[in-house]
């Protein structure tokens, strides 16, 4: 069986859609383990090579980040798809992808795109009810399952993740979202509460925005995942940050963690499953956060993941 993954870690300097690929691709290979398994670039559109490799595949799965609009024509998208290329792909399963933003109804040419790549009488997955409720309202059968990068964080795994402050802590900026003034305020309360704070680069825009806020007495971990999980393996540290999938890493690895809100995307996650967050102007709610004790509990959609996951069984 040839199956594709829409690789949404390709063409792009995210480093936190490495995180979703691994988790998705961890899934896959489990529900299929005997199958050959290619990767296509979803941040760029696709070469006559892709359309060949979906041509000859028998499904292929998009690999989770916000990479549906209510525009799916708009230059901007992350999923980049021309009207052509419906005719390699009408197989399309989504995993764990959720919407661009909060939005208007989709228009007629994402109702007709969507309604012919993805592949009918199949359980697609999303990671938001607000996701769900746009897909649904176009006819697609959709369950919210969350981010697959969540579905190892059960109720053993949160346990035995600390409650208590630890001395230092691992930080991220949002450069596409700025509030300099607010951000800077961020970065000296972390380290008024903190003996040593980490900055962790997840894209190389974040590094530029993070210098310009002058804030000194914060160290710089150098901008890998390979880096990111070494330093979550070896250093006692809590995670407090803008960045949701650095922070989702954080709690794979144990680490006490709290998401700064700055878009939708946290915001809805956290509404289904209790992922910690708080909006990034609260510093008196965060400073309360960190001098608190309290476990880790995340509420896991377990049915639905179960009904996507039965249906390749």
């Amino acid at each position: 069986m040839n199956i594709t993954l829409f690789d949404t870690s390709a063409a792009t300097d995210n480093l936190g859609d490495e995180i979703i690929m691994n988790a998705i691709e961890k899934v896959v290979r489990q529900l299929f383990p005997d199958a050959y398994i290619y990767k296509v670039a979803t941040h760029e559109y696709m070469s006559r090579v892709s359309r060949r490799i979906l041509a000859r595949s028998e499904l292929s799965f998009v690999c989770g980040t916000n990479l549906l609009s209510s525009n799916m024509s708009f230059r901007g998208i992350q999923w980049k798809l021309n009207p052509w290329d419906v005719s390699v792909l009408d197989h399309a399963i989504l995993c764990g992808v959720g919407w661009r933003d909060y939005d208007k109804k989709p228009n007629a040419y994402t109702r007709w795109l969507l309604g012919r790549v993805l592949k009918h009488n199949q359980v697609h997955s999303v990671r938001d009810r607000y996701t769900k409720e746009r897909l649904s309202n176009i006819g697609v059968d959709v369950v919210n399952t969350s981010c697959p990068t969540l579905w190892e964080l059960t109720p053993e795994h949160c346990a035995v993740i600390p409650q208590k402050k630890t001395d230092s802590v691992v930080t991220t900026l949002n450069w596409y979202r700025p509030s300099q003034e607010i951000d800077a305020d961020f970065l000296k309360a972390l380290t008024r509460n903190y003996k040593k704070v980490y900055f962790w680069p997840q894209t190389s825009q974040d590094i530029g925005y993070f210098e310009g806020l002058g804030v000194s007495g914060i160290k710089r971990i150098s901008p890998s995942m390979t880096t990111y999980n070494t330093f979550l393996e070896n250093e006692d540290v809590d995670f407090i940050g803008h960045r949701l999938h650095g922070g989702i890493r954080a709690l794979q690895k144990l680490k006490r963690s709290l998401i700064t809100a700055v878009d939708n995307r946290a915001t809805e996650i956290s509404r289904d499953t209790g992922l910690p967050i708080i909006d990034r102007p609260d510093l008196a709610g965060m400073e309360k956060w960190i001098w608190s004790e309290a476990p880790t509990t995340l509420a896991l959609p377990t049915e639905a993941i179960s009904q996507w996951k039965q249906q390749f069984a």
